[in-house]
């Protein structure tokens, strides 16, 4: 079951935001209200696209126990090698880290994940790099209220940038 916790306006293009989040879940993705639900099945978290697909945002936990036993140093060495050598942009903090970069075929990428040292959460954003201007105060915002693990997570100045021109 899907919940959709109030509605406001934000100051991203005077939007209007809702959040998400779910009863099995541990963290609430502040969303634009255009932004339509994935309607695979197999998806159980918090999962929107753009109407053309070209914007995506998606929150997820993991649930592997590989991934719940791995330091943030291991959790981010992994993250690299597997975006290696696109990913133009990291930052890490003592239970998050972000990583960012625009693939070959132009697929402009943002993901933060979070740590409280037994679980992982993970805010993934694609869109293409083209069109970056247009989705940039999106990513800003989603990036700046997501919550993890259910409080105020860690931040840092400037750790909302993504090594692009915002």
């Amino acid at each position: 079951m899907l919940l959709l916790v109030g509605a406001q306006i934000s100051s991203a293009a005077d939007e209007l935001w809702k959040n998400c989040s779910t009863p099995t879940t541990d963290y609430v993705l502040h969303i634009p209200g255009s932004l339509i639900r994935s309607s695979d099945p197999s998806v159980t978290g918090c999962t929107y696209q753009t109407a053309d697909g070209a914007f995506t945002v998606e929150a997820v936990e993991q649930s592997d126990d590989a991934a719940r036993n791995q330091t943030i140093d291991e959790r981010m060495q992994k993250e690299l090698a597997l975006l290696s050598p696109t990913a133009s942009y990291q930052k890490k903090g003592g239970t998050w880290f972000v990583l960012s970069g625009v693939t070959p075929d132009g697929t402009e990428y943002y993901r933060k994940h979070y740590t409280n040292g037994a679980q992982w959460i993970t805010l993934r954003i694609t869109y293409p790099h083209s069109e970056n201007k247009k989705f940039d105060k999106w990513v800003t915002e989603i990036e700046k209220t997501f919550v993890a693990f259910g409080h105020a997570k860690e931040k840092s100045a400037g750790d909302d940038k993504r090594g692009t021109a915002e």
